[in-house]
């Protein structure tokens, strides 16, 4: 089936083979010009959490280092999460990843360069009002993220920690409903698994066409803008900066990578994440505490597959 043949076995030495290997499964699209030939891989896009980074957080020297190899073959490296813009732009830094910055789940896509926009999806009014309602009667914490503050209604311990762990502010509101007209980039609830679980089967049925709902961790609801969605960021960043689908690499290890993995010509899982994402790899990596992305990259750097746009 269809499934078998995308699926490989996990690898840990055998990967420069892996790569090497990769060509003959590629399609090759005789409408596509010269300058996309499938063998050259020119944007990189890559997940940080369970991805680039382990349970520590910590971006990995040699993981630095082999974004700097891919980098200086003339490949754009671009992150791509659910996180934020603050927290997102301090791991690129820490990597060394200079790309454009696609964060908040695919919902903005922010040019390092020229520190400036290249797109960014908002919650319609309507519809940011109608998930409130849905999350705030359902889950204890809800955080809305308008440009890169998060307002909420009330904290907590969770809440604080999370503005610890990720560097951004907290702002105080009576009323998350009456900010709607803000046009929030995102909302997040957060919760038991349990309750959460079913909270967006069911926000997924009642807002399906109208807002994007996902799920990147077990205790969060995610919603932001229609067009959201990693998938949709990659495929426009690839179009502006003129590089065809064949050459667009996409790493990931969660729910919300998968369809970014399924699009790029080349999609890369990990294999500790989940089926899904899984499911649709060209290949399996190593997870980063056994520095899988870091020797994917080399790797690749390796067979001579890496060039600019």
């Amino acid at each position: 089936g269809e499934e078998n043949q995308k699926y490989h076995e996990p690898w840990v030495n055998d990967v420069f083979q892996a790569v090497r290997s990769m060509r003959s499964c590629l399609p090759i699209n005789d409408d596509n010009d010269a300058s996309d030939d499938v063998s050259i891989y020119s944007l990189i896009a890559l997940d940080i959490d369970g991805t680039m980074v382990g349970e520590d957080r910590i971006v990995n020297p040699d993981l630095v280092e082999a974004i700097s190899r891919v980098q200086s073959l003339g490949a754009i490296v671009s992150i791509a999460t659910g996180r934020t813009l603050a927290p997102a732009m301090r791991v690129a830094g820490q990597a060394g990843a200079a790309g454009p910055v696609i964060c908040f789940q695919g919902a903005m896509t922010f040019d390092q360069a020229t520190r400036s926009e290249i797109r960014h999806l908002r919650l319609d009014e309507q519809i940011a009002a109608e998930a409130i309602s849905a999350l705030t009667s359902t889950v204890p914490e809800v955080m809305m993220f308008v440009g890169d503050d998060v307002w909420v209604e009330q904290r907590s311990e969770w809440t604080n920690e999370y503005s610890q762990r990720m560097g951004v502010a907290i702002r105080d509101t009576g009323s998350l409903l009456a900010m709607a007209a803000r046009r929030p980039t995102a909302l997040v609830g957060v919760g038991d698994p349990d309750v959460v679980g079913p909270l967006v089967e069911s926000m997924h049925e009642q807002l399906g066409g109208s807002a994007l709902v996902t799920h990147s961790l077990p205790m969060f609801c995610e919603v932001e803008a229609i067009g959201a969605g990693k998938d949709n960021a990659l495929q426009h960043l690839a179009a502006e900066i003129g590089v065809g689908q064949p050459g667009v690499v996409a790493v990931g290890d969660g729910k919300g990578d998968q369809s970014m993995i399924e699009w790029a010509g080349l999609g890369v899982a990990i294999e500790n994440g989940h089926p899904g994402a899984i499911a649709a790899a060209d290949l399996v990596i190593a997870p980063p505490d056994r520095s899988g992305l870091a020797e994917f990259l080399e790797a690749l750097a390796d067979s001579g597959k890496i060039g600019p746009p």
